[in-house]
């Protein structure tokens, strides 16, 4: 029999006497002069279960006396009276929660009113996780509470995916559970279900054990240990320090002689798998504890996972550093967090992953504003997929004057500065091409910052061993931060490394790999660059999800990058070793790929607006700004295409004929010239930070009148078709929505 409660005055902190005589159906009704029972207290408020059986205390009870629920209509209760002093009565199945009952005493004709509860109807109640559950995989764990049931579903969550324990039996007090193959280490969210109803029980962390399993130490092996699914050992997975790599053997053990330079080690995730998750950081590596001659065991646990068609969400330079108005973490979760989470946390675990190409912090702002990689990494907390990492040049430590100590911190927070894993049937590997050099810095002094923009030795080295377990016919994906290459002039190529010995040490590296793209960042801006000298290497250069390092939304209310692309990430969707992308704008739709300027309108905005005037009046950055279209023609109408790139197509017909279209190349972008250049130079005498750059996907068309309706279509390499009617005279705004 399930435990009774016993609810009686002196116990209780809330409560309402039943009351004495009364004629209508109140709280204190009697139905006749007399009372049926006396000295009976009910609680204003109980939390319950269905099938709970409830105690109450008085004087007067009889044989036969019933109880019922009235909430409107009476709900009839299971009753049974054990004394003139004690009666029990049962929670019917259609209680519902949060309803205030009155109860009710029934005596042949005759019933009383003994007074009013509001219930809070739970599956479960009393339960009790711990603050910890220890087990193994397989193994029972128990979860203290009443009211469950042995036909119950239990379902865990770790890292946005959720999953069935099964549970082996309920009683009075406690359900029992095995923990599933596929949970992990860490804090793991409960939810009891029975039906079509679910009640979360809380969090607790997970505690699981490989069942005395112990990784035999090797002659000069400083860090050792296990990967495994489960507690089973797998075979033949990549493990490594950063400088060396080796590979588990039959029963998944693996032993590396290091000499924990990184004070880590990580595992190379091979395909058809996925490693845990906690708070959307993948758990693939672990820092070491021990100093470099004492061995430690690093364990390592992966899932298995269906992976081979996943999405990729590839963002960069999201520059959180408390500061700008609306603050930049407020713009953060307001645009770029809000929407991938109503995209895709519902998606299933193994589906959607995000790559961080760097600078997702500002290391100018680390000290002052008391905002680095830790409060970063909490500001994605709510993805429910993994965000993988790689570092920029502002995720560096502005105290140090050195490379390799400026990148403790990241090493610390984030994990391995390089790295590489395979997600289905795409090899993926994370460099880091910025050499922090920091000239001036010291504890307590924030340096100059510099940095050289290249892929060191030791890293190299790295990489070179680490793809020859790669086979040539796999699609190699490359995240870093700084591009490998930029625009000349008109479409002309050039290098953005420090030198061209730089790329050739680095692309020479895939020598014998036909599909090869680097994802990169940094530039705030988006460029699309076949190699001129690799063949096989295709480089992307994504625009800021920050825009101007958020300072649009202060003066055009909207996020643009400096080339004018509205603040976004690309979405990477992955068919076997099939890839298509396209640029995603924040808070726009993905069918919106340009934007149109009547430069008859610009030309009029720049001769007339007082704010303008003021700006280019102004000098310093804003000298000779005036003259930007100067030399634009009559009905010129311009197109700035965000994320051209070979194999596009741009078309434009007025009254059915089509125009002649050209790229325009050294343009500047009218929307971020009004959204801040012109505003912030007439605010600050003409000196601008983030001043507008050359747009590299610009074009332009020339009506014949100023007041033709152009038809306008873009289709990108994939046959994805965007469009716009546009209705001329067209007014120049900071609404990147028109």
């Amino acid at each position: 029999m399930k435990k009774l409660i016993t609810l009686i005055a002196g116990l209780l902190l809330v409560a309402l006497p039943v009351g004495l005589a009364g004629c209508d159906d109140s709280d204190k009704e009697i139905y006749n002069d007399g009372r049926l029972v006396t000295d009976v207290v009910i609680p204003t408020s109980m939390t319950v279960y269905r099938g709970m059986e409830v105690s109450v205390s008085g004087y007067g009870f009889a044989q036969g006396d019933a109880i019922a629920l009235r909430a409107g209509e009476d709900l009839p209760a299971a009753t049974t009276v054990a004394s003139e002093k004690l009666l029990t009565f049962v929670i019917p199945d259609g209680a519902a929660d949060q309803t205030v009952y009155k109860v009710v005493l029934n005596r042949a004709q005759d019933y009383q009113v003994l007074g009013s509860s509001k219930m809070t109807v739970q599956l479960a109640i009393d339960v009790d996780l711990g603050k910890t559950i220890s087990g193994n995989w397989g193994g029972d764990a128990v979860i203290r509470g009443r009211g469950f049931m042995a036909t119950d579903k239990l379902l865990l969550e770790q890292g946005g995916g959720k999953f069935e324990a099964p549970v082996k039996g309920a009683d009075d007090s406690s359900l029992t559970f095995t923990i599933p193959q596929n949970a992990a280490d860490g804090d793991c969210e409960f939810t009891l279900q029975r039906g079509a109803e679910e009640q979360a029980l809380g969090s607790a962390k997970l505690n699981l054990s490989l069942g005395g399993v112990t990784v035999p130490d090797k002659e000069g092996a400083t860090i050792k240990g296990i990967v495994h699914l489960a507690g089973q050992g797998i075979a033949d997975v990549l493990v490594s320090d950063g400088d060396l790599i080796t590979k588990t053997d039959a029963n998944g053990f693996y032993w590396l002689n290091s000499e924990k330079r990184n004070e880590l080690a990580f595992v190379i995730l091979p395909a058809g798998y996925d490693v845990p998750t906690v708070k959307a950081m993948p758990q693939f590596w672990q820092p070491c504890t021990l100093d470099a001659n004492t061995v430690e065991q690093l364990d390592f646990q992966l899932l298995r996972a269906d992976n081979d068609s996943h999405t990729m969400l590839v963002a960069t330079d999201m520059h959180l550093a408390n500061r700008n108005t609306p603050k930049d973490y407020v713009q953060f979760a307001d645009g770029f967090v809000k929407e991938l989470t109503s995209a895709y946390n519902s998606a299933a675990p193994g589906k959607v992953y995000c790559l961080n190409l760097g600078d997702f912090s500002w290391d100018l702002y680390w000290y002052d504003t008391k905002w680095a990689l830790p409060e970063c990494k909490q500001s994605v907390e709510d993805f429910n997929f993994q965000m993988w990492s790689v570092m920029g040049n502002h995720d560096n430590d502005p105290y140090v004057a050195s490379d390799f100590g400026a990148e403790g911190p990241y090493r610390q927070h984030m994990g391995p500065v390089y790295y590489a894993m395979n997600i289905g049937r795409i090899h993926y590997i994370m460099l880091d091409n910025t050499e922090y050099l920091n000239t001036g810095g010291s504890q307590g002094t924030v340096g100059s910052r510099n940095y050289n923009r290249r892929f060191d030795d030791r890293q190299l080295a790295w990489l070179k061993e680490e793809l020859t377990h790669v086979d040539k016919s796999t699609p190699i994906v490359v995240g870093c931060h700084c591009p490998l290459y930029s625009y000349s002039g008109s479409g002309g190529v050039s290098v953005a490394l420090q030198t061209q010995a730089d790329i050739d040490k680095i692309l020479s590296c895939f020598a014998g790999f036909s599909n090869v793209t680097f994802l990169t960042g940094h530039t705030h801006v988006n460029r699309n660059i076949q190699s001129p000298t690799y063949a096989n290497v295709y480089e992307q250069n994504i625009a800021a999800v920050c825009g101007t390092w958020w300072w649009t939304q202060q003066y055009g209310n909207n996020n643009v990058c400096t080339d004018g692309s509205p603040a976004g990430y690309k979405i990477f969707t992955v068919d076997g070793t099939d890839l298509k992308w396209q640029y995603k704008a924040t808070g726009l739709p993905i069918e919106k790929q340009f934007i149109t300027y009547d430069m008859n309108e610009v030309k009029e905005y720049w001769a007339t607006d007082a704010t303008a005037l003021k700006a280019f009046a102004a000098g310093n950055d804003m000298r000779n700004r005036d003259k930007d279209y100067s030399t634009v023609g009559e009905n010129a109408v311009y197109i700035n295409v965000w994320a051209y790139e070979p194999g596009w197509t741009v078309t434009v017909t007025e009254n059915g004929t089509p125009l002649d279209v050209k790229q325009v190349w050294s343009k500047k972008d009218p929307l971020h010239s009004i959204s801040y250049d012109i505003p912030r130079g007439a605010a600050n005498n003409g000196t601008l930070t983030f001043p507008s750059t050359s747009c590299m996907h610009m074009f332009e068309v020339t009506a014949s009148s100023a007041s033709s309706t152009l038809e306008i279509s873009v289709t990108d390499r994939f046959g994805n078709v965007s469009t716009e009617s546009m209705t001329r005279p067209k007014a120049l705004t900071t609404d990147v929505t028109k």
